[in-house]
This record gives C-alpha cells, structure tokens and sequence, in this order.
C-alpha cells in the first residue's frame, strides 16, 4: 500500500512539474524580451543581435531590444546576463570572448560554465588579416620581415581585450617569434577605421570581409586552418606558420536556471530564422557560416573550445589582470 502510494505522489508530482512548464511557456513571452551585446555597436555581435532580434519579434510576437553594454572584453556585458533573473526575457549574443575571458583574466565576473546556458551557436566566422592600402606587404611573410626589421614599431589592432581577433594579433606576434604591438580597441570598427587612417599597421577582425572586397583596406589572410570558400583567393596564416588556428563564433546564452522549454524554443526559432533566404545573404555578405546548433551541441562546442584554448594558452601566459 505504502509503495502504491509513493508511486501515485510521485505521479502527480511529474504531472505537476509538466503543468507548470507548460503553464509556463503558454505564458510566454508576454513582455519584451532583451538580448545584450557586449560590444560596442556596428561590429558582428550587435549585427547579427539586431538581425536575429528583428526575426524573433516577429515569429514570438513580442519586441526583441537588443541593448549594447560593451567593456572589459565582453565581461561586462556578459555578467549583466549572468545575473539577470532566469525568465527567459534577458539573453546574450556571445561570442568565442566567453571561452577566453576565462584564460585571459585571473578573476573573471563570471563563469560560463556555471552563470550561463548554451542556447544556440549562430554562426562561425574566419577572423581577416587586413592593413592599410598604402603598406606594402602582400603576405604574412612580408608581415613578419616588417616586424623584424623594425621591432615594436608593427602594430596589430583588434576589436578588444580578450577577444579573438586579440588572440589572432597575440597568437601571430608569438609563433612568429617578433616584437609586435597588440592594440585593443573598443570594437573591430573602430580598430578597423584605424588601420584605414593610418594609425595603426594591420588590424585582425571578423567584420573586415566587407572591407576588403570593397578596396577600402588590403586582405592579407584569414586566421582558420583551411582557407574559406566566402573569400578563397585569400591564404590562410597557418600556409605560413602552420598550426595557427583562430575560429571566431557567436552564439546565444541564458541565465543559468532558465526555462529549459524557452531555451529550446528560442534554440529552434533561431534554427529556423537561419534558413530564411535574405538572412542566408546578409550572413554571407559578413563572410560567416551559419550554424543553428540545438541547446546540447553548443554546449559541447563550447566544453571543446575551453579545453582546447586551455591547452593553447598556457604557453602564452596572457595576463589581463
């Protein structure tokens, strides 16, 4: 009798628990929903935000705000979503910073392991090797005899502390063994404008596809292993320094303790909005590939990346404390 009972409570319970979530998810959204960028505008997190962000106003019903809150290499940002309440209404357009944030800093303001929950990956994107069109180098190798032939007066600008395109300029500087400056800026635009103004040598960003086709700076390399059918007649830095290997992403996170029925369906609409055609054309036109991975496989992505970059980093003994 007792376990005809126990079983008959722990029926009701599941019972119970399935009501709520789907109480829950009737529920929602019925307020609008925020995604946080934390970069600075008019770089690819806050394109492919507001992109998102328009197409999931539209298929959820609700407004989709996307707010910037750049600063500390997305640290910022990114610990504002980690402390947000789990209601499903506050998100982050995140990025391969968040793996690297941890390696980087002693103390970063969050754990990506604990505060956050891998919604969807978006999209993977090569990071470009470009310089002002006056330098005269046409190559990575041109690149390196440059540096050693003037040493600290080479300067690799990138889109900020403890990002890709940092790691990119930091990565380059130490395999091929030159004394080059690493310059963060605020954002690849305006590292990017720069390097356009002559301020600094060469800039490394995943927003610089654009600015290449169109003559505006000079396309040297990309930082992936193989070479990318988006731009092909580019070279990878890794024919010249093999084993060199930088592959930006983006992705959706959550709050920890956030609905897993809203972290699916978000995961799905994006799933969905990255097969639309004009959405497929404006990610090409950014020279990323899209992804639309479900909650479990960027999750393991990202266990990947930080056990990989853990190894990588080590030697390089970055420290941005």
């Amino acid at each position: 009798m007792r376990k005809l009972s126990r079983c008959v409570s722990q029926l009701l319970f599941a019972v119970l628990l399935l009501g709520t979530s789907f109480s829950a998810l009737a529920a929602w959204p019925d307020k609008p929903i925020v995604i946080v960028v934390p970069f600075p505008p008019g770089g690819n997190t806050d394109i492919l935000a507001r992109l998102v962000g328009q197409k999931l106003s539209i298929s959820l019903g609700q407004p989709v705000i996307v707010e910037n809150k750049p600063g500390a290499g997305s640290m910022i940002g990114s610990q504002v979503v980690a402390r947000a309440k789990p209601d499903g209404y506050t998100f982050l357009m995140g990025s391969i910073a968040n793996v690297l944030n941890n390696f980087f800093y002693k103390k970063p303001l969050y754990d990506i392991s604990k505060d956050l929950m891998p919604v969807s990956q978006l999209v993977a994107v090569p990071n470009y090797l470009a310089v002002n069109n006056s330098v005269k180098a046409q190559s990575v190798s041109d690149i390196i005899a440059m540096a050693k032939a003037t040493p600290d007066k080479i300067s690799c600008a990138s889109s900020g502390v403890g990002t890709s395109p940092y790691l990119s300029c930091e990565l380059l500087r130490t395999m091929a063994g030159v004394n080059m400056v690493t310059v963060a800026y605020k954002g690849g635009v305006p590292a990017m404008q720069d390097v356009m103004g002559g301020q600094a040598t060469m800039v490394i960003a995943n927003e610089a596809l654009p600015y290449i086709k169109d003559k505006r700076l000079k396309g040297i390399a990309v930082t992936t292993a193989v070479r990318t059918p988006l731009a092909p007649d580019l070279p990878t830095i890794a024919e010249t320094l093999p084993g060199f290997d930088v592959t930006s992403w983006y992705g959706v996170f959550a709050p920890t303790g956030t609905p897993r029925e809203i972290v699916n369906k978000i995961s799905a609409e994006i799933a969905s909005i990255l097969k639309i055609p004009e959405v497929e054309k404006r990610l090409e036109s950014l020279g990323a590939t899209p992804v639309g991975s479900s909650p479990k496989e960027f999750g393991d992505y990202v266990n990947a990346e930080m056990i990989r970059w853990e190894k990588a980093l080590k030697p390089m003994n970055i420290n941005l404390d």
